[in-house]
């Protein structure tokens, strides 16, 4: 059994994935790294805050200077410190009590997480029967191989490509042509499925390959002009809708 491009009825040859959050469970298992900080620094003795308030508000400052990194204002380098550092500062904690390199802390802890979004591994054996599978990550390089490989998920991984190393990001058309170059593919001949609708679903169609939104946060309702594109290939709540779709 093919699997068969659902716009162009051509047969597929590679699959591409986002990885956070389409097959990593990153909100989980950042949430329980930074737990391990909370409780490792005492920032509930230092500061009054408890544990869900200092994850939300870290995740609101890591979602803007995200945001910010992938338009080019920020570097690598002051995303992974700046983010700890104004989440300290908004709650309070005086500069001379941050924990030291507690940046550093956080990327020994949260790629060795191993939760993945359920169907993972069932989806990735059976896709693996019939095509390529390729991981298109705006993630940086060394973080996203320690995730594939705690994971173990990297056994079915044929490709993977960060924006780091390619010095290019979703959502730009750049971003995948360079991977279609690298896999000596053309857009018509694969899918892509990830959970965030401008870097991925917008990102990808704007490359020209058919792409799915996998709905990790339960959106209602998408965007009229990203429901009625060509290349929109259908929203999903499970991976294994998903790939039972493509053989339709």
């Amino acid at each position: 059994m093919s699997l068969i491009h659902p716009k162009t009825q051509r047969t597929i040859d590679w699959v591409f994935l986002d990885l956070d959050n389409t097959l990593w469970d990153f909100d989980a298992n950042a949430r329980e790294a930074l737990k391990v900080l909370f409780q490792r620094h005492q920032l509930e003795y230092h500061t009054g805050f408890q544990e869900e308030q200092f994850i939300s508000l870290y995740q609101d400052v890591n979602a803007a200077y995200w945001s910010r990194y992938e338009k080019g204002e920020v570097s690598k380098e002051v995303l992974r410190v700046a983010r700890f550092h104004d989440t300290f500062a908004k709650m309070g904690l005086s500069p001379a009590l941050y924990p030291k390199d507690v940046w550093q802390e956080y990327l020994d802890i949260c790629p060795r997480m191993t939760r993945l979004i359920p169907n993972a591994i069932e989806a990735l054996i059976t896709l693996k029967r019939e095509v390529k599978i390729g991981i298109l990550t705006n993630g940086f390089t060394e973080t996203q191989r320690i995730k594939l490989r705690e994971s173990r998920i990297d056994r079915w991984i044929d490709f993977v490509q960060t924006s780091e190393e390619i010095c290019e990001s979703k959502p730009n058309k750049a971003f995948f042509i360079k991977a279609f170059e690298s896999c000596k593919t053309h857009a018509q001949n694969c899918v892509y499925i990830g959970d965030n609708l401008k870097t991925d679903v917008e990102g990808g169609m704007n490359a020209g390959i058919c792409t799915s939104h996998f709905n990790y946060s339960n959106i209602p309702e998408l965007p009229t002009a990203i429901s009625n594109h060509s290349l929109f290939g259908g929203s999903y709540k499970t991976l294994m809708s998903w790939l039972d779709s493509l053989h339709a």
